[in-house]
Parts: structure tokens; C-alpha cells; sequence
């Protein structure tokens, strides 16, 4: 487990890999960053960074102000979060990682690309938000809420209790910047090979969604999988697993 502090911000980051360390940071093998959504943490990548660890090195972020971590003094934007990721990252002398974010940390991911377009030759991008046509709170709770008829009863419970821990002042405090960030107008500035994911049944982030933002970057792919809903990451990790491996041009047989 690593702690960096920047500023009044906080980030953790928990390091997995199952083969000898001296392997797991080699340049030839892949580092899988894998960035949460709002109100939840690392613990929801839990099930895919055991599917990754034989093959890399994994890094789970628990980001400002959520999980266990402190509140920093300041409302922070979408671009602040990237910036302490990516200064995380620095930190633990990380080269070309496979970047991973769902939700909010999609769009946390989308802004470290837009700012440093060659820093990550591939990504994935698990329900991007937020619809650009849709920037209004209550669409955005409606889409939620829908997405939520079909999250497994596991799912919910542990998102509702990760909320909890996060608080509602915080995450009310971090709603408008998600809201409000323009996915859409920074993804086009990466150069990194893209895959978009969710499930058939994510009304938060639905196919028209995702494919609208891929068309506007070159080469990136869409991908939905069957079944699930908002919380793919978790629910889907064995099908995620199987795709990245596939970005980091890791064979699996």
C-alpha cells in the first residue's frame, strides 16, 4: 500500500501482482491503474485485479475524500483528481499504464489523456458519463436509478455502504463537477487506443452514449456486455479481464 499526499488531497494506492516483484516491475511487463467511480473505492476493482495480477502489476486507487481517506479542505474538479492520479503515478515510476476507469473515474482517466496524449498507449473507459445532452442533476439520478432495477443485490449493497463512508456532503460536493466535465471534448485529445464498456443495461451510460464518443476518436472500439448494468466493473470482471489483457496484447491460453 502506497499513501502520497498533494497538498490537502490524499491518494492511496494498493499494488497487486502475482509473480516474482523483480517481474512485476519490469518494463516488459504491463501496469494496470485501475481509477473508481463516485462514492465507491478500490474495493470494487478488487475481483478484476486478482484476474490481472498473473499477467502485471495492478495499481487500485482510492481517491480523495473517499473510502477511508480525509476530505481535502477544497471542492475538487475532475481535473484535480487526475492530477493527483497521474502525480501518483510519477511517483511510483510508472511507464505506460494501461489505464482503467469507471464511471467518474472514466472521466478522471479521459482527462489525464487529454492532458498528456502520449502518456498511455491504450485505456479503458467502464460507463463513461455523463450524457452530454443530460447535464442535469435529476436526468442523471433517473438514469441512475434505472441502471439500478438491475445491479445485483451484492452490488447495491456494497455501493450503498461505500456511499456512506464517503459521506453526502462530499459527494455532493463532487456531483457538479461530474456533472459538469465535458467528456466529450477532451477524449478526442488522446493518441491512446480506446476501448469503451458496459453492460446492455447501464442507462447511465447506454451504447448511443459510448458510441458517439468513440466515433470522435480514432480507432477506439465499444464493447457491451450482456446482462449487466452500471456496475460491469465488478459484476463482469472476468469479461473486462479478458479485455485488457487483449489491449496489453497478453494472451490468456
Amino acid at each position: 500500500m502506497h499513501e502520497f499526499q498533494f497538498g490537502d488531497a490524499r491518494v492511496r494506492v494498493y499494488e497487486e501482482w502475482a509473480m516474482r516483484p523483480e517481474l512485476a516491475e519490469s518494463p516488459a511487463v504491463p501496469t494496470f491503474a485501475l481509477v473508481h467511480g463516485l462514492g465507491i473505492s478500490s474495493r470494487f476493482f478488487v475481483p478484476l485485479a486478482h484476474d490481472l495480477a498473473p499477467h502485471g502489476r495492478v495499481l487500485l486507487f482510492d481517491l480523495p475524500g473517499f473510502h477511508d481517506l480525509p476530505r481535502p479542505r477544497h471542492r475538487m474538479s475532475i481535473v484535480d483528481f487526475a492530477d493527483v492520479v497521474k502525480r501518483a503515478l510519477d511517483e511510483l515510476e510508472v511507464i505506460d499504464p494501461l489505464l482503467v476507469g469507471h464511471s467518474m473515474g472514466a472521466q478522471v482517466v479521459a482527462e489525464i489523456l487529454a492532458q498528456y496524449p502520449s502518456y498511455s498507449s491504450a485505456a479503458m473507459l467502464v460507463g463513461p458519463v455523463v450524457v452530454a445532452d443530460e447535464r442535469r442533476l435529476p436526468e442523471v439520478l433517473r438514469r441512475f436509478l434505472q441502471a439500478a432495477r438491475y445491479e445485483s443485490p451484492g452490488n447495491t449493497l456494497s455501493a450503498l455502504a461505500a456511499y456512506a463512508r464517503a459521506g453526502v456532503r462530499w459527494i455532493g460536493d463532487t456531483m457538479p463537477k461530474v456533472i459538469a466535465y465535458p467528456i466529450e471534448t477532451r477524449l478526442p485529445l488522446s493518441r491512446a487506443r480506446l476501448l469503451l464498456v458496459s453492460g446492455e443495461h447501464d442507462r447511465v451510460s447506454p451504447l448511443a452514449w459510448r458510441t458517439r464518443l468513440a466515433s470522435e476518436v480514432t480507432g477506439a472500439q465499444v464493447l457491451t456486455v450482456p446482462g449487466a448494468a452500471h456496475g460491469v466493473v465488478h459484476d463482469s470482471h472476468q469479461v473486462l479481464a479478458g479485455e485488457l489483457l487483449a489491449l496489453a496484447g497478453i494472451g490468456t491460453g
